[in-house]
């Protein structure tokens, strides 16, 4: 699941929860709208910075069938399960 896939789901999923919530009177609709806007906008940011981390970049880029070799800083490339990924000297 890419994440574009996982934020749709994500919206669909707070909204379902935002009509239940209105329907029973929990709280009104403008209250649900800036729920599920702030939900998904703070949730999207978090796994933004995860998926950006330095290892995830490294990763993505050992999977590309074009690049060959990658030197990275050595805690990296441990942490990089590909034979591409080489640490610096």
């Amino acid at each position: 699941m890419n994440s574009e896939q996982l934020t749709s789901l994500l919206r669909t999923l707070l909204q379902v929860a935002g009509g239940i919530a209105v329907g029973r009177g929990w709280i009104d609709a403008d209250t649900a709208t800036a729920l599920t806007g702030a939900i998904v906008t703070i949730l999207v940011t978090l796994w933004g910075l995860y998926a950006r981390r330095n290892a995830a970049l490294v990763a993505a880029a050992a999977k590309v069938p074009e690049v060959k070799t990658i030197l990275a800083d050595p805690a990296t490339a441990i942490a990089i399960p590909s034979a591409k990924v080489q640490p610096a000297p």
